[in-house]
């Protein structure tokens, strides 16, 4: 039988091992990733399960589609739908999924099927001053845009909805829920990682909750509080720009198709759109963001499938050895490196009924865990 101090272990969402990582991340259900979410965010998902594997390490790692975060825009609740099971497909062919046959603890799950992300985002919410969230740099420069789009000084806040001044708030939520020890995040996100270790030590500085004893009951004194403070841990992967306006970040939103090189794009679309890939006149391939925005842009891409440096390929392309020949390279290693990728995806799709049950059992994995914390957290605060 195992003891009560395992039970509420388990109970409050809290690692038996202080060594044990988990490391939380979530990603927005768009649909189909292109290559700059792949070599962004998901790569770094993929090389931790590869660390689990090759290192047989015991972490836990917890990702999700965050669907509640896509709210903060207006949606066509059809598209999101399809979109959701999209990005959950996505992950499920990457091997972002639970492998308990290997040993390794992977949890993925739709965040919009479990509750207490929203009731924990609610308590936090009570706990947020509102000109932290003022000032952060998601809001502040949504009202840049709008100030930009509008002729007139003075913006329509009218137009802002409260969702994109709060989501800040959810998304430390969504980190707390699971005792994130390690979130992984680029340096844009940064900002949003501090306000959760913030918004952490002010809860529990608030809300310390019941000291316990080894047997399970209470003792005297005050807890410590319900939330662990997660690290940063941060990302190095090169930001990839579009196609055909290496200055700008490449992006679904783009109206010309040929700036966005998509996961499932056949090997015909692949060659279309890098053959048709801004570079310049200059001779040879040499890696400079910029003086040469479009050719740096093709080796970061490169560098990301092939695994080499862009100084090492760049060697290869000196002399006579020009753009024409680098980018027929780079179109064989790009269809390469998303050919598994591409029909394992293929397959996925048509297996509707075990894409469901995949999501079922991620959000019943992910709840019981998360009802776990939130116990804790309505003990503390005096509503349980």
């Amino acid at each position: 039988m195992r003891s009560t101090t395992r039970i509420r272990q388990q109970l409050a969402g809290t690692p038996p091992s202080a060594a044990r990582r988990v490391v939380f991340s979530g990603i927005q259900p768009t649909g189909i990733p292109h290559i700059g979410n792949h070599l962004g965010a998901l790569s770094k998902w993929q090389s931790l399960v590869k660390e689990q594997r090759e290192k047989q390490l015991k972490d836990r790692l917890i990702f999700s589609v965050v669907g509640l975060h896509a709210l903060t825009v207006p949606q066509d609740p059809k598209k999101l739908l399809r979109e959701r099971r999209d990005m959950f497909s996505v992950l499920l062919a990457l091997g972002l999924h639970d492998q308990a046959q290997e040993g390794l603890d992977i949890t993925l799950f739709h965040q919009d099927m479990v509750p207490q992300h929203a009731e924990l985002g609610w308590y936090l919410n009570c706990v947020t001053p509102v000109g932290r969230l003022l000032r952060m740099t998601s809001w502040k420069s949504k009202l840049a845009s709008l100030r930009n789009a509008n002729s007139e000084d003075e913006v329509d806040e009218s137009l802002l909805q409260l969702g994109l001044l709060a989501y800040p708030v959810l998304q430390t939520a969504d980190i707390l829920l699971y005792k994130a020890t390690h979130v992984p995040v680029g340096n844009d996100q940064t900002q949003h990682l501090e306000l959760c270790r913030d918004l952490a030590e002010s809860f529990n500085r608030q809300y310390p909750g019941q000291k316990w004893s080894s047997d399970g009951t209470k003792s005297k004194g005050k807890g410590k509080g319900a939330f662990r403070l997660p690290e940063v841990m941060l990302t190095d992967y090169p930001r990839i720009q579009s196609l055909r306006n290496p200055l700008s970040k490449m992006s679904k939103s783009s109206p010309n198709p040929s700036s966005v090189l998509f996961l499932t794009d056949s090997p015909s679309l692949i060659r279309s759109k890098l053959k048709s890939a801004v570079t310049d006149s200059i001779p040879g391939v040499t890696f400079d963001p910029v003086e040469r925005p479009g050719v740096s842009n093709l080796l970061s891409i490169h560098s990301g499938y092939s695994g080499q440096t862009p100084s090492e390929i760049c060697d290869r392309f000196s002399g006579e050895r020009g753009i024409v020949e680098f980018k027929e390279e780079l179109i064989e290693v790009v269809s390469e490196g998303l050919k598994g990728f591409r029909e394992e995806f293929e397959r996925i799709r048509r297996e509707e009924g075990w894409v469901g049950e995949m999501e079922r059992k991620g959000a019943e994995k992910a709840r019981e865990f998360a009802e776990g914390t939130m116990r804790e957290v309505r003990r503390a605060v005096g509503t349980a």
